[in-house]
């Protein structure tokens, strides 16, 4: 219901549509956010239905299309066609995705998405800098106060985790534009052209915890990203780290069901 109330104010978005466009089909991959692939005359668009709660500390929509913008015009993201915060939608242009299953097997797509994110380092973009204690605060202020349940060894590793962010932030860590969220759904195209869609949680930050992401999401080698700039072998373990503490904290808040980690 919602997504049909969404269409209907389909007019305002500046697309070039000739005609109301109907939902072909809803898009996996979303974690939070429901995404759906539209249809327009001969015209295909995505239309994402925003979450609230996906955002990052010190962040909005406006950063978020702000970098999508850059991404896009450097050729690295979908072009934005429409937002509208307000009404928590955005609209896309879709890219067919026929990338195999598990893209990670094929070195020449494996290093298409490392350059990929690379590229996205380099963008030249006003963007908030993401503290990420704060952000690991932030995860246990809204565990705390929905009384989820969770793994005590989680909480016994908050102090090792700023442990860790310390030893960034002083170890001199390369900070730049980061997508922060480089999981294998966020990948669209094809084995010739590579896209990054989701640029909510995009902010400066270490490139290597972009790396590590990529190295944990998509199971590659590490040696795969220790040859680039601003990345070091003991700065990398501790940012997978990281990574997987705050994904720990992120299933706790979005399925507590499941088990952490």
């Amino acid at each position: 219901m919602q997504a049909e109330v969404a269409i209907s104010g389909w007019q305002q978005w500046n697309a070039g549509l000739l005609q109301k466009p109907e939902i072909i089909r809803p898009l996996d991959g979303g974690r939070s956010n429901r995404s759906y692939l539209l249809r327009s005359g001969d015209q295909h668009l995505v239309m994402r239905l925003n979450a609230s709660s996906r955002l990052l500390p010190d962040s909005n929509r406006s950063n978020e299309i702000r970098v999508w913008q850059a991404a896009s015009a450097a050729g690295l993201a979908p072009p934005l066609l429409y937002s509208n915060e307000r009404e928590s939608i955005q609209i896309s242009a879709y890219v067919p995705d026929s990338l195999p299953a598990r893209p990670e097997a094929d070195t020449a797509i494996a290093d298409h998405a490392l350059n990929l994110l690379g590229r996205c380092h380099q963008l030249d973009v006003a963007a908030p800098n993401l503290d990420y204690a704060r952000h690991i605060r932030r995860y246990w202020q809204l565990i705390e106060a929905g009384g989820h349940s969770i793994d005590p060894s989680l909480s016994g590793q908050r102090e090792h985790m700023q442990g860790l962010v310390d030893s960034l932030s002083t170890g001199g860590a390369v900070t730049a534009l980061c997508h922060h969220d480089p999981v294998r759904a966020n990948f669209v195209g094809s084995t010739d052209r590579l896209y990054l869609i989701d640029w909510e949680y995009a902010a400066r930050g270490w490139v290597v915890m972009d790396y590590a992401a990529l190295l944990i999401e998509w199971n590659m080698d590490d040696q795969s990203v220790l040859a680039r700039p601003g990345v070091e072998p003991d700065q990398l373990a501790m940012a997978k780290q990281l990574y997987r503490y705050t994904c720990a904290l992120w299933t706790v808040l979005n399925n507590p069901g499941a088990a952490p980690g």
